[in-house]
């Protein structure tokens, strides 16, 4: 869905004017799919948010990239969770937009609504223009009750949070409506700082809270416009809603994985690797990864947000830690951990390696399942193939790569008595 956010922009923006703000944690998997689209993709493109700060932030840092020469061009602000099942009607509603944005409006688009959905937030359309209608209102996520009259009546669209304005006009609405988030960068800017350093964005996320779009600007300002548009859009923020998008089989199940059914009706059931069998069962989510069982009345998907409070609220190693990450030079999945060891599978991408390092409180084993590995173990140098290991004692040097043209898996064990990330001295 992130590749395809890019991709359908190809018609309208080369990619080297494609910017990407993401989190630390995928820096990795952005990296990597950034390459496979855009193989001379600039990693100036890619801008990494050091802490999360919602969309406010997000959208300021990409737009300051934007050079002073070419801030009257519209600037299109897109999430990468939405499924768009009719482009070419997306491409021209953004077109029809133009006009709009380089007059000085912040121009939204709205969805048709062709069901009472309470998941979603709305807009109300006022006065109407040559193209659109002014904004009346933004509404919060109704009860079903409202958004039963909202369906009624042909003002109300759904909030797609997708956006086109000038760089000038998104800059004069900061610095009229949140003047203290635009304050900072600026100062660095003033001071011949570079946005591109980790440690100023650092000092400028650690400096400003955090805020949506919604609440620092669209929700103050009177120049914001929506334009209403059929694009078969659907925001895949629940379960339900990927259920509701998906092909079903005769019995309108929706199935994935490992899974056998047996008079079961109108589920959606995923299974990443155990078997999940279902008897005599309709309207259920059910949902069976490495290391979580999430089963859920259909029409209660929106509350799977309030489970994930609870995680926050109880530290949950759940929480903060996914079985695979994704990282610059491929994946690690952990496949059994406790406290004083973990196994992984690694996987290293052709021509990739990771940073030189060692750990101060864990020793690792590596074994080679696929491919030659190019091991760093100190000052020594040697190629691993298949069935072949190395040990790395705590305290030495090591690096791991793959000069090979197909990737490279490896089971690494790691043992000590603590192996947090923090014990990663990159040399």
């Amino acid at each position: 869905m992130f590749q395809e956010t890019c991709t359908r922009l190809e018609t309208l923006v080369s990619p080297e004017k494609i910017y990407v703000v993401g989190s630390n944690e995928h820096v990795g998997e952005l990296q990597q799919q950034m390459l496979q689209i855009y193989p001379h993709y600039s990693p100036e493109q890619l801008l990494i948010e050091p802490l999360s700060r919602n969309t406010a932030p997000a959208i300021l840092w990409g737009i300051l990239q934007i050079p002073k020469n070419q801030r009257k061009e519209p600037v299109a602000i897109l999430a990468s969770d939405h499924l768009i099942k009719a482009p070419e009607n997306f491409i021209s509603a953004l077109k029809s937009a133009e006009p709009l944005a380089s007059s000085g409006y912040i121009v939204t688009f709205g969805i048709r609504p062709d069901r009472p959905e309470t998941g979603y937030g709305y807009i109300k359309a006022g006065e109407a223009l040559e193209v659109g209608f002014k904004v009346a209102d933004f509404v919060e996520k109704p009860d079903q009750a409202t958004a039963e009259t909202y369906l009624e009546s042909s003002d109300y669209t759904w909030n797609a949070s997708i956006f086109m304005a000038t760089a000038e006009t998104w800059l004069d609405e900061f610095r009229k409506h949140a003047p203290e988030l635009l304050a900072p960068f600026e100062k660095k800017l003033t001071a011949g700082k570079d946005l591109a350093d980790p440690e100023n964005i650092r000092e400028i996320y650690e400096s400003i809270e955090a805020d949506s779009i919604d609440y620092a600007l669209l929700e103050k300002s009177t120049n914001v416009a929506v334009l209403p548009v059929e694009m078969e859009w659907s925001d895949l923020g629940s379960w339900e809603s990927i259920f509701q998008v998906s092909e079903k089989d005769s019995q309108g199940n929706v199935l994935r994985g490992n899974v056998i059914t047996h008079d079961t009706r109108n589920s959606l059931i995923f299974s990443s690797k155990k078997l999940v069998t279902t008897i005599g069962v309709e309207n259920l989510i059910i949902v069976e990864t490495d290391d979580a069982l999430l089963v859920c009345d259909m029409s209660r998907s929106q509350d799977v947000k309030k489970l994930v409070e609870t995680l926050k609220r109880e530290d949950r190693h759940e929480y903060k830690f996914h079985t695979r990450v994704m990282r610059p030079w491929g994946s690690a999945t952990t496949i059994l951990e406790n406290k004083i060891y973990r196994i992984r599978i690694l996987e290293i991408l052709p021509g990739k390696s990771m940073s030189l390092q060692r750990h101060k409180q864990r020793s690792e084993h590596w074994v080679v399942l696929k491919g030659t590995a190019d091991v760093q173990r100190g000052d020594e140098k040697v190629l691993l193939k298949e069935n072949e290991s190395v040990y790395i004692p705590i305290g030495m040097s090591h690096r791991l790569g793959n000069s090979e043209k197909s990737p490279l898996q490896i089971i690494e064990v790691q043992q000590g008595q603590y192996l947090g990330v923090d014990d990663i001295e990159r040399l």
